[in-house]
């Protein structure tokens, strides 16, 4: 089976390459080098430059292609909107229309694409998104389900481990508390995080069971990112004291954020007969996960390999 994969040096695409890699071939894009240890076929440059992507195509022939990349600053996506429904819309379709007839196509998306008035958003909810980011992604959306039946569309907001080349929010509170720094987080911002190799899982066992459609993968309970450091703060034995609340009323965007992100997964835990991850089990396995190699972090996901 031919894997192609996106972004496959970011924070999803490498736990992708990682869990697929050991039964599959796996062929990745991306600007920046391969953190894993065991090898992967990377395709390094700029997945705009038409000539660079018809070459990554051409080596993958891909059965499944997971598109993580993107432009996932917020505020950079509204400085720069030409550069963002390009890279997030227009370039999803171009590379969905380019893939064989029979390659099934995942994008990666975003809780972002909800105007964010409303609680635990469902799949069959109105889009609405309050950002240039919210409406590139919903973009790229449209073109995905345009350009093939044979789509899966996740909705998701996870964290996880990087390369350390972008930090991701975790990893930055994780540090800041083990540094005793002081940290100010929004107690009027919600949202479903997931810790990313259970996103992965999820998305595997999805396409065992020959899933398509829209999917919102989730964490399993809904809360604000002032709780978050708080659990996380309980979990890793840390203290609090130095966590103070701050509103998001009050931040200095240039993207005027929404307040409550949350997602129901309560879709794909009923097709998959199993619940999403709470917080504090995603925590305990961020945190026993922080000095293993990218491998070992997906080594046990062996129900999602075997893809169809």
């Amino acid at each position: 089976m031919n894997v192609a994969i996106t972004g496959a040096c970011g924070l999803l695409g490498a736990h992708l390459a990682a869990a697929l890699s050991a039964r599959h071939r796996v062929v990745g894009f991306d600007r920046h080098p391969w953190w894993g240890e065991r090898r992967i076929e990377l395709h390094q440059g700029d997945l705009g430059d038409a000539k660079a992507r018809e070459a990554f195509l051409a080596d993958a022939k891909p059965d499944f292609l997971f598109h993580c990349a993107a432009i996932v600053n917020v505020d950079a996506c509204e400085e720069r909107p030409a550069e963002a429904y390009f890279s997030n819309g227009s370039l999803t379709g171009l590379l969905a229309r380019a893939v064989p007839s029979h390659c099934r196509v995942v994008y990666i998306t975003t809780d972002g694409i909800f105007r964010g008035d409303s609680p635990l958003q469902r799949e069959i909810d109105l889009p609405c998104p309050r950002t240039v980011y919210g409406r590139s992604k919903l973009h790229g959306e449209w073109e995905t389900q345009l350009a093939t039946e044979h789509h899966l569309i996740v909705r998701t907001n996870f964290y996880g481990w990087s390369a350390g080349t972008k930090g991701t929010f975790a990893e930055w509170l994780y540090n800041a508390l083990a540094n005793a720094d002081p940290v100010t987080l929004f107690d009027d911002f919600w949202f479903t995080p997931i810790y990313v190799p259970e996103l992965v899982e999820r998305i595997l066992a999805l396409l065992a069971g020959g899933h398509t459609g829209v999917f919102h993968v989730g964490g399993g309970e809904r809360i604000s990112k002032y709780d978050f450091g708080l659990r996380l703060a309980a979990v890793a034995g840390l203290s609090t004291a130095r966590i103070s609340r701050g509103s998001i009323a009050n931040a200095a965007f240039r993207a005027r954020r929404p307040h409550d992100m949350s997602l129901c997964s309560e879709k794909i835990a009923s097709v998959l007969g199993q619940p999403s991850p709470g917080c504090d089990a995603g925590l305990i396995r961020f945190l026993a996960d922080r000095e293993r190699p990218l491998e070992e972090r997906v080594a046990n996901l062996d129900s999602g390999r075997e893809m169809p």
